[in-house]
C-alpha cells in the first residue's frame, strides 16, 4: 500500500506544471488543433493505417495471420483507434496527450539537472521541432509513444531506480525496438543488485506482456522483431553511398505480413531496389555501419559509468550513447529525428544556452528540409534533396561533437 502511494506521488510530482506551464501548454494545444483542423482533409493520418483497414476488411488478426511492423504496444492504440471511431480526430487527439506527457516529462528531466528557464527554453524548441508536429497531427507511427518510454527510462536511470528504468524500457521494447537500447547504459551505471532489479523487472514486463501473442503464434510474434534486421538502409549516409536513394514505403508487400517471415524468404528475391529485402550494392557498407554503432554506443555506455556520480554528466554520456546509434544507423527517417532530437538537446546542457539553442534551430531546419522533400513542389528534388540533408546533417552532428566538453 506504501510502494503504491509512493508511486501515485511520484506521478503527481513529474506531472505538476505551474500557472504560466499550463498555460503555454494550453496555447501549444489550441495552435495545433487549429491548424489539425485546417490542414488535415489534404493531409490525414488514416492514409496510414491501411493495414489496419486491410485486415478489419479481412477479418484477420494481428500477430496471427497477419504480422504488423511494430510490437503490440506500437501497433494495437492506433487499431483500437481506428476501429472504435475510424477518424482522424481520435488520432490526433491521442497523439496530442502522448505529446502533452513527454514534453511534461521532458521539461521534469531537465529541470532537475539545469535551471527552469532554460529547461523552460529547450522544451519549447522540442516542441516547436517540426517533425514532432508532423507525426503528432498526420503520421501515426509508433516513435511518438516510445518516446514517452525513452524519457521515462532516462528519468529513473538519473534517479537511480532500476525498478522503473526496467519497467520503463520493457514497454519501450513492446513499442519500438530501440527503446530497450537504454538497457545497456543503466547496466553500466547500476551496481550489484540493482543490475539484477533492472534486468529482472525488464525480463518480467516483456515477458508477461508477450505470453498472449506467444501463446498464440510464437514464430508470428518473433518475427515481429527478427524482420527488421532484413531490411536495407534507408535516406542515410550508408544508403546514398549505396546507390539507394528512396525511402521506406510503397514496396512493402501486404502479402509478405500473412505469412511467416522465413517463408517469405524464400520467395522474394533481394533488390537494391528495394528496402524491404535489399540486396547491398557494397556488402562491406552494412557491417561499418553495424561496426561503427556499437562501438560507439558501447563506448559511450561505459564513459557513463565513469562519471564519478555526476547527473549531468551521465545523462550526457547516456544521451552520446542513443545519438551516436542513430548516428551511425544505415536506416533512417525524418520520424528518426525526433528521438534524435531529445538525446541532442540532452547532450548539450553543459554548452553556452545560445550554443545549444543554434544547434537545435539547425538541425530543425534540416528535419524539416528532411520531410519536405517527399512532398511535390521543393525544387531540390528527391536525390539532391536527401544529399543535402545528409551532408547537412552530418556537419551539424561534427559541430556539435567539436563544442560538447568532454
Amino acid at each position: 500500500m506504501h510502494s503504491l502511494k509512493h508511486r501515485k506521488k511520484l506521478l503527481f510530482k513529474l506531472l505538476k506544471l505551474t500557472v504560466r506551464q499550463m498555460l503555454a501548454l494550453i496555447i501549444y494545444n489550441i495552435m495545433l488543433i487549429i491548424a489539425f483542423l485546417t490542414l488535415h482533409s489534404k493531409h490525414s493520418p488514416l492514409v496510414w493505417l491501411f493495414d489496419d483497414k486491410y485486415v478489419m476488411n479481412t477479418g484477420l488478426t494481428y500477430y496471427v495471420d497477419f504480422r504488423p511492423g511494430y510490437p503490440p504496444l506500437g501497433k494495437l492504440p492506433y487499431t483500437l483507434l481506428y476501429r472504435l471511431f475510424n477518424n482522424a480526430e481520435s488520432i490526433m487527439l491521442f497523439h496530442l496527450i502522448v505529446l502533452n506527457i513527454i514534453l511534461i516529462l521532458l521539461y521534469k528531466l531537465l529541470k532537475g539537472i539545469t535551471t527552469s528557464r532554460r529547461a523552460f527554453i529547450i522544451t519549447c524548441i522540442v516542441a516547436a521541432h517540426y517533425p514532432m508536429i508532423w507525426v503528432t497531427m498526420f503520421n501515426p507511427h509508433a516513435d511518438l509513444l516510445a518516446l514517452i518510454w525513452l524519457t521515462l527510462s532516462l528519468y529513473f536511470i538519473i534517479s537511480s531506480n532500476p525498478v522503473g528504468a526496467g519497467f520503463s524500457c520493457g514497454l519501450g521494447l513492446l513499442t519500438k525496438i530501440y527503446g530497450a537500447l537504454l538497457l545497456v547504459p543503466a547496466f553500466m551505471l547500476f551496481k550489484g543488485w540493482e543490475r539484477v532489479v533492472l534486468v529482472s523487472t525488464f525480463l518480467t514486463v516483456v515477458f508477461l506482456a508477450s505470453l498472449p501473442f506467444i501463446a498464440l503464434d510464437p514464430i508470428m510474434y518473433l518475427s515481429v522483431y527478427v524482420q527488421h534486421f532484413f531490411r536495407g538502409p534507408s535516406e542515410s549516409i550508408f544508403a546514398l553511398l549505396d546507390g539507394y536513394f528512396l525511402h521506406t514505403g510503397f514496396l512493402h508487400p501486404t502479402y509478405e505480413a500473412t505469412i511467416y517471415f522465413h517463408q517469405f524468404l524464400y520467395i522474394y528475391t533481394p533488390s537494391n531496389i528495394d528496402h524491404f529485402r535489399y540486396s547491398w550494392s557494397y556488402p562491406q557498407l552494412r557491417y561499418i555501419s553495424s561496426g561503427l554503432q556499437m562501438f560507439f554506443f558501447l563506448l559511450f555506455s561505459i564513459m557513463s559509468s565513469r562519471t564519478h556520480h555526476s547527473t549531468q554528466t551521465a545523462l550526457k554520456m547516456v544521451s552520446l550513447a542513443m545519438i551516436s546509434y542513430f548516428t551511425f544507423s544505415a536506416f533512417w527517417n525524418p520520424i528518426v529525428s525526433i528521438p534524435f532530437f531529445i538525446f541532442l538537446a540532452l547532450a548539450t546542457l553543459d554548452i553556452k544556452l545560445s550554443y545549444q539553442v543554434l544547434i537545435l534551430v539547425g538541425f530543425t531546419i534540416v528535419d524539416t528540409l528532411h520531410i519536405r522533400i517527399w512532398f511535390p513542389g521543393l525544387p531540390l528534388g528527391i536525390h539532391l534533396g536527401l544529399l543535402t540533408v545528409v551532408v547537412a546533417r552530418a556537419i551539424l552532428i561534427s559541430i556539435l561533437l567539436s563544442v560538447v566538453k568532454a
